[in-house]
């Protein structure tokens, strides 16, 4: 299935060849070495995108088959490439790097920060993490600032637990664990590592205390939400109320689908298809009203896209970079309502994935 991106390519962190910002869902390209994701995968059923995560100049993408492609900058290392060789890769290239002689390139969750990266192997569950955080990102120990090559994070998730979610924000990364634990490290000043990280930097991995049974973590700058099973929808925000992320939320998230963060707002998709949203809206960032129903969504650093019908893509919030589409007003926004991105072509083919980072747009189509 191809992958087609739009919006900020200041580091080629689209994949698209160049540097240019685009604002028009243009395929995406793979380095010759690297297998493309329908290759590697072993079924069609196999070939969709999982998980997205951007940094703020590079971006990883998990597909279904365990593998896992970075394009943008590799500054220090974050792409997963030796740091000396490789500046910045501007078509996607398949992440794959040794441990003491052992091939790992199968991997079950990533994450990413502003200047690192997070990977989680495919059945070991060992945690790697490369690339530069001032504040503890790493999560590799004391006053550890940089890791020029994937460097596994020790000790890390405790003995007989898995990681089974995991998100990243601008200096913060959050997993919750099969035990229903949940652990975090970087940067806690507001609370959103907990309360035994407030005003802190986690140099490590640290337990956060959740009022329930975690299964979900969603991160934004200065927050963390917890959500739990879908039959209650439990949720906790940790941090910040500058915008209301803690006393705007609802009372639960009953029926949650999915549910992600940009820097300032919260957004849940319910599996009815509806939009629940609350933070930040100065640039148009929450839903208009006449909002559609969406079959998947992508929330960026300060936009969504989202597909309907898993035939049109539509968009909202700050699209300075073209990451909302061509349509916006003078400051770069979409703002009060929604609009609908044409791929080139009129070409009109099936979306079974959108995805977000900041302030660029991805789609999976077939």
């Amino acid at each position: 299935m191809p992958l087609y991106a739009f919006g900020s390519n200041g580091s080629g962190q689209l994949g698209l060849g160049h540097k240019e910002d685009v604002s028009r869902p243009t395929r995406c390209l793979f380095k010759p070495d690297s297998p493309l994701p329908n290759e590697v995968a072993q079924s069609s059923d196999q070939e969709d995108l999982v998980q997205l995560a951007a940094g703020g100049n590079h971006t990883l993408a998990l597909f279904k088959s365990g593998a896992v492609y970075a394009a943008g900058s590799n500054g220090n290392g974050r792409c997963g490439y030796p740091a000396e060789a490789v500046e910045e890769l501007l078509e996607f290239g398949r992440v794959a790097f040794y441990d003491g002689g052992r091939r790992v390139d199968q991997f079950a969750a990533v994450a990413a920060t502003w200047e690192s990266s997070c990977f989680v192997e495919a059945g070991t569950g060992y945690v790697y993490v490369v690339g530069v955080g001032l504040n503890g990102e790493l999560g590799l120990g004391e006053n550890v600032t940089e890791a020029r090559s994937p460097t596994r994070m020790p000790n890390f998730p405790p003995g007989g637990r898995e990681i089974i979610c995991i998100a990243g924000a601008l200096a913060h990364t959050v997993v919750v664990l099969s035990s229903g634990e949940v652990f975090g490290w970087g940067k806690g000043r507001k609370g959103q590592l907990g309360e035994a990280g407030r005003n802190k930097m986690l140099w490590s991995p640290q337990k956060i205390e959740a009022p329930f049974t975690a299964v979900k973590v969603a991160c934004g700058k200065e927050f963390t939400i917890l959500v739990g099973n879908v039959e209650d929808g439990e949720l906790a925000v940790l941090g910040t109320d500058r915008w209301g992320q803690r006393s705007k939320a609802p009372a639960n998230l009953k029926g949650y689908k999915t549910v992600g963060a940009s820097w300032h707002g919260i957004y849940s998709h319910g599996s009815n298809g509806s939009l629940t949203a609350w933070g930040r809206s100065d640039r148009g960032q929450m839903p208009p009203a006449d909002f559609p129903r969406i079959t998947s969504m992508g929330i960026g650093s300060e936009h969504v896209v989202a597909a309907v019908d898993c035939k049109r893509i539509i968009a909202f919030g700050w699209g300075e970079h073209g990451n909302c589409g061509p349509e916006t007003d003078e400051q770069g926004n979409v703002n009060g309502k929604y609009v609908e991105i044409p791929f080139e072509g009129g070409v009109t083919p099936i979306i079974t994935a959108v995805g977000a980072g900041c302030a660029t747009s991805f789609v999976i189509a077939r």
